[in-house]
């Protein structure tokens, strides 16, 4: 079942993406899916309107695939290299049939060691952003090139026999994906891991661009779930081959787009990984992408203009902080708890008596402040989305809420939404040739977007199998993140808690940390400089849970090491209101208001 031989009369064409054409056996599956995820769907419809004869719908058609991956997961990739233990030169050129996805490995080197510099989007793709803005050594190492079937590509790094630590990690891609990010790789290479990361199953422009999922349900799988899968058992086995062992532990990391690839894990792969950490992961990608930036996107545009500019964001934030900034004991231009935030944007509406100029917000403004601020809701009020915007975030909302110059006139939450509800949202993709973010009907579109919302996200809760397996999941979330909200992330866990049993039962596996000003993965006025993934690996290997890590502010530059300690949900810092605020022992732990 798993053949491996020189690429004579074996080798597939060069481009890759010409054998998108080729019948295989993962689009046939694909295509089964979409259609059994749209019967199940017109099956809950009928079934809601009373049409079905009392019928039950069917079951869920992603536990069946599921089942299929595990499967084929037991047996993939095996015998390698016809069990040889390869040199770093002999895996280049070798195509691999295998019933997971047929694979090619299509170039290897030699890397020497060096200094490698880790810049903020390496660093908060990988979660390790105590390595930000720093230079690294990285040993001596092997570059393997290649993809699987289709088209994941994927770039695997693995350290010098006498570096490796005997660990395995997964960097899951960010955004939309569509490029290899090789120095995503290196923050895990540094500390001596093998390391592996993906292109989402396509190539596509950074950032929120769709086209290339036109008219390819395969592609939108392997986007979903299936690149980072098949590329890690892939990796797995050339680690296994190469240093004539398996990884002792392996760990998948990943923020955003790949914090929700990272979490997924847990339910759909729950023995694939020892340890999981997730940063600010997009959980209800659906629900984020289409409901959430729509709403957003409607509340910032009247008579065809964007309500908010750079500098209006900069005067937003400042009118937030003077109402909640010291709430947490401190006014240090953070709030560690945005929960506590109840901005009241009347007392920023403008005085008509005052001359023009003033900071201040007109009555259009404050109306979509309201609304920004507010969770997305259908026309009877009923919540459609569990989060808005999280008070403190808006120095960071440049472009997401204000133009953006990519796109002249379009903040990034319009363009975002638009892109998917055009080319993701829907299992019949013609379901969103005509939906825009400004036509997105609340009432109607977030349920006719369900089917594909069961390939997207990863908001189950049932991880009970990950538990059993001993695995840990570790979730990072910075209160000023400008993309996904805080708020969203937290709903999951309060959810998390209630399906596992409480909150001790749940800290046994799964904990969450907020972060006091911490942007979108990284980066903002906050303290986004700490090690999770070193607390990761003791929860891991020594059954050790973290229960409190330190982190240092980056920004201003004069923080210096000024620290603060991060408590696991549902508590979060609060200054003692004497000592040295730059000394992480002056703070105690208090429950959150999103707690009480």
């Amino acid at each position: 079942m798993n053949i491996i031989a020189h690429t004579p009369g074996g080798k597939p064409p060069g481009n890759h993406v010409a054998g998108r054409k080729k019948s295989h056996r993962w689009r046939r599956v694909c295509a089964a899916v979409l259609v059994a995820l749209l019967t199940t769907s017109l099956a809950g419809m009928q079934a809601a309107n009373g049409t079905t004869g009392g019928a039950t719908s069917a079951a869920d058609p992603q536990v069946a695939i599921m089942e299929q991956e595990a499967a084929l997961g037991k047996q993939a990739y095996k015998n390698l290299f016809n069990g040889d233990k390869p040199a770093c030169t002999t895996m280049a050129n070798k195509w691999i049939k295998d019933d997971a996805g047929d694979a090619m490995l299509l170039s290897t080197r030699e890397a020497a060691a060096g200094n490698t510099d880790i810049s903020a989007f390496d660093a908060g793709g990988a979660v390790m952003t105590d390595l930000k803005d720093k230079t690294v050594p990285t040993p001596r190492h092997c570059v393997v090139s290649g993809y699987v079937a289709p088209q994941v590509s994927f770039e695997l790094r693995l350290p010098d026999p006498k570096a490796w630590n005997g660990r395995f990690m997964l960097v899951a891609c960010a955004g939309f994906c569509g490029t290899v990010n090789s120095s995503a790789c290196n923050p895990g290479l540094s500390r001596g891991y093998a390391v592996v990361t993906t292109n989402g199953g396509h190539t596509g422009s950074p950032g929120f661009e769709a086209a290339w999922a036109h008219g390819d349900n395969a592609a939108r799988h392997d986007f979903a779930y299936r690149a980072n899968h098949v590329a890690s058992l892939l990796s797995k086995e050339i680690v296994a081959a190469y240093y004539g062992k398996p990884a002792a532990y392996s760990y998948v990391v990943g923020c955003s787009k790949g914090g929700n690839s990272a979490v997924r894990y847990a339910s759909r792969y729950p023995a694939e990984f020892d340890g999981i950490l997730a940063s600010a992961p997009v959980l209800d990608y659906q629900g984020r992408v289409s409901t959430s930036f729509s709403w957003q996107a409607q509340a910032l545009e009247k008579d065809g203009k964007t309500l908010f500019s750079p500098a209006d964001l900069q005067v937003l934030h400042t009118s937030v902080l003077n109402q909640c900034d010291g709430m947490d004991g401190r006014t240090d231009g953070i709030l560690n708890d945005p929960a506590a935030c109840k901005p009241d944007f009347a007392t920023m509406a403008c005085d008509r008596s005052k001359p023009s100029g003033q900071n201040c917000f007109s009555k259009a403004q404050i109306d979509a402040l309201r609304k920004l601020y507010a969770p997305p809701a259908d026309s009877k009020g009923r919540v459609v989305y569990p989060a808005g915007q999280t008070p403190g975030s808006e120095l960071n909302a440049t472009p997401w809420l204000a133009a953006m110059p990519e796109v002249p006139g379009t903040p990034l939450v319009e363009h975002g939404a638009d892109q998917w509800l055009r080319y993701m949202a829907y299992s019949r993709q013609s379901d969103g040739s005509n939906k825009s973010a400004q036509n997105f009907d609340f009432d109607k579109d977030p349920a006719d977007m369900e089917a594909m919302a069961k390939v997207y996200n990863a908001t189950t809760t049932d991880l009970g199998r990950f538990d059993k397996h001993g695995g840990k999941l570790l979730i990072t979330h910075g209160t000023a993140d400008e993309g996904i909200s805080l708020a969203a992330t937290v709903d999951y866990y309060k959810r998390l808690i209630k399906a596992s049993g409480g909150l001790a039962t749940t800290q046994a596996f799964a904990r969450l940390f907020q972060v006091p000003g911490m942007a979108h993965c990284s980066g903002g006025a906050g303290y986004d400089r700490f090690d999770a993934l070193s607390a990761l690996e003791t929860w891991v290997e020594r059954g050790t849970a973290p229960t409190k890590i330190i982190a240092k502010r980056s920004a201003p530059s004069a923080a210096g090491d000024e620290a603060i300690p991060l408590f696991p949900y549902p508590l979060v810092p609060r200054f003692r209101g004497t000592g040295d605020p730059a000394n992480p022992d002056s703070y105690r732990a208090v429950t959150s208001a999103s707690w009480r």
